[in-house]
């Protein structure tokens, strides 16, 4: 009884410790500079539109929403 018991303990802790590794495992494999586009990305709002439709953007480029405007 004492090795099944051993042996799901070990099964537990081995899922428990390998789920997270598996979640961060993406962003482990980026290299500095992708990491580094990945956060201007964020950053700036440099991701397509989920709907893939542009026709948002374009609206506000009409009304002269450009951006992000940096003050000197």
């Amino acid at each position: 009884m004492r090795r099944p018991g051993a042996a799901l303990l070990a099964l537990a802790l081995a899922a428990a410790v390998s789920v997270p590794l598996l979640a961060a495992s993406p962003l482990l494999s980026l290299t500095t500079e992708e990491r580094a586009v990945r956060a201007l990305a964020d950053r700036y709002g440099l991701e397509p539109p989920e709907s893939g439709s542009p026709l948002p953007g374009l609206r506000d480029l009409f009304r002269g929403d450009t951006g992000w405007s940096v003050v000197p």
